[in-house]
């Protein structure tokens, strides 16, 4: 009777392909949540944080207290922490678009250039910041 036993528990074991409505096994492998990548969006013609590396990409900051000013370039990501607070995109030629909470309009684009190890934004319509990368 053994090898009956064993013959009934295989046939359970392998599933009934030739059924009469049962679904088609997938084409391939399901994708798992350690392979599954969502496609970041494209902001300002940037895929922020996507981008390749950048010599512009650091922590930038420049001045203290009311007149500091801090400002964040990763692969294509861009932030300005002080003064308020404005998130946005950075291009492959030193482009910063940004869009603040508060609703500040004064470093809201500009462009940033590397000089003697330090970055000079210069914000359309606003100041002109001189900022020194920030250990760290």
């Amino acid at each position: 009777m053994r090898p009956a036993v064993l013959a009934l528990s295989l046939l359970l074991t392998v599933p009934l392909a030739g059924c009469s409505g049962s679904e088609p096994p997938p084409a391939g492998p399901a994708p798992s949540a350690a392979t599954f990548r969502p496609t970041p969006p494209v902001l300002n013609g940037v895929r922020p944080g996507a981008e390749k590396k950048s010599p512009l990409d650091g922590n930038w900051t420049a001045g203290s207290g009311k007149g500091r000013v801090a400002l964040y370039l990763y692969r294509g990501a861009a932030a300005l922490n002080s003064p308020g607070f404005c998130t946005g995109t950075v291009d492959a030629s030193g482009g910063i678009k940004l869009s603040c909470a508060n609703g500040s309009r004064d470093r809201v684009a500009g462009r940033a250039v590397l000089r003697s190890g330090k970055l000079v934004v210069s914000w359309t319509g606003g100041p002109k910041d001189v900022l020194h990368r920030r250990a760290g």
